[in-house]
């Protein structure tokens, strides 16, 4: 099912965002293999978007979404970090909007793709035959 798959993928997503801790200091999660591991399990997102058909993007995912652009954006503007963990943040933040921007732009395409497979009418006027319509 298709729907399933993608909520199991979100669901791993969401596991690995609960394993960082946001809250240390200075923004240590930044240097931590756990959250790199979240940033980039995002792409397994993106490819079943490309693999699937599906056009539906669950509202939890764009609020995760929203929430960790915030929280990176305000990171890698801090002047109190290191240049280096600035520079994390910041490839953080264009990392997961990189793969949201290609989901969606995934998504468009799976919902079109579903548009021109339920078929076009074509009208007539009352004078025409159907043969005059090609």
């Amino acid at each position: 099912m298709v729907g399933r798959e993608r909520r199991q993928i979100e669901d791993r997503i969401v596991a690995r965002f609960h394993t960082v801790d946001f809250k240390v200091k200075h923004h240590a999660y930044l240097e931590d293999e756990r959250f790199w591991d979240f940033i980039f399990s995002w792409y397994e997102l993106v490819k079943y978007y490309e693999n699937s058909g599906d056009n539906t993007l669950g509202a939890h995912m764009l609020q995760l979404f929203a929430d960790c652009s915030q929280l990176f954006r305000q990171a890698a503007s801090d002047g109190r970090l290191t240049e280096r963990r600035r520079d994390k943040a910041a490839d953080a933040l264009y990392q997961i909007t990189y793969y949201v921007n290609q989901m969606a732009i995934q998504i468009r395409r799976n919902g079109l793709e579903q548009d021109s497979k339920l078929g076009q009418i074509n009208w007539k006027t009352n004078n025409e035959k159907p043969s005059d319509l090609n």
